[in-house]
């Protein structure tokens, strides 16, 4: 094993917890919004009509 190794294999499980970070992240800032709009529409739906 050479010592590039070394830095080379903590440097990619390093990225690879960021990028996981960062796609969990913004899978659950949508998953958030979707919920909010039905969240919404089901609210809009529960309403009476104004007259």
């Amino acid at each position: 094993m050479t010592s590039a190794h070394l830095f080379y294999i903590p440097a990619m499980l390093l990225a690879g917890v960021v990028v996981g970070f960062v796609m969990g992240r913004r899978m659950m800032q949508a998953e958030l919004e979707d919920q909010r709009r039905r969240a919404e529409r089901q609210a809009a739906r529960h309403q009476p009509p104004v007259a």
